[in-house]
């Protein structure tokens, strides 16, 4: 669990859950952090696309505990919804694409085909998984999860080397993808 979800394990869950013990006495519900979380993710999506690397990334740090804290407010106050759980987990999509967007913003002429690629990579991570979990098929397998690819966006943007980084993206979304489909296709056959 640590290798596919180094962020969560090591530094998110962290904070998020003593911060999410802290809300437990506030008016503040998971679906409100989850809002606030997404709305922090498109502020690091804008500074990240408009050159504030370092910025940008500790913005999408913040919005990255406080996605882990809404889940963890949730549990901690018996208020675990199916609405919560879909909520966040179309919003997170949201915020994916624009992560992707603001690299492609860099540099439209040059990243715009790798952009393309690294975000039809990203979406069908999720997509796979979830088309496999709506026929009965158990699909959690893959290194491109959504925690490993945030932590390549952290890195690759702080590194300046941002085509490297899309391609990685792609080729890790694309990769994984193949990998659900062959895992959830046993399954069924």
């Amino acid at each position: 669990m640590e290798f596919r979800y180094p962020l969560t394990h090591y530094v998110y869950r962290r904070f998020s859950i003593p911060l999410a013990r802290l809300m437990l006495s506030t008016p503040i519900t998971p679906n409100a952090l989850t809002v606030i979380s997404t709305l922090l993710g498109f502020y690091a999506a804008y500074l990240i696309g408009t050159g504030s690397s370092l910025p940008g990334v500790a913005v999408l740090l913040l919005s990255q505990v406080l996605d882990c804290a809404d889940g963890d407010l949730a549990r901690l106050s018996g208020r675990v919804t199916r609405a919560g759980a879909y909520l966040d987990r179309v919003l997170d999509r949201f915020v994916d694409a624009a992560l992707i967007i603001a690299l492609i913003a860099l540099n439209p002429a040059e990243y715009w085909l790798v952009g393309t690629l690294a975000i039809t990579g990203t979406f069908l991570v999720s997509v796979t998984r979830i088309m496999a979990e709506a026929v009965g098929a158990e699909c959690k397998v893959g290194i491109a999860t959504r925690d490993f690819r945030i932590l390549a966006i952290m890195l690759g943007v702080l590194s300046g080397e941002v085509y490297l980084l899309l391609v990685f993206l792609a080729v890790l979304g694309f990769v994984t993808a193949l990998h659900r489909m062959l895992h959830s296709l046993r399954q069924m056959w």
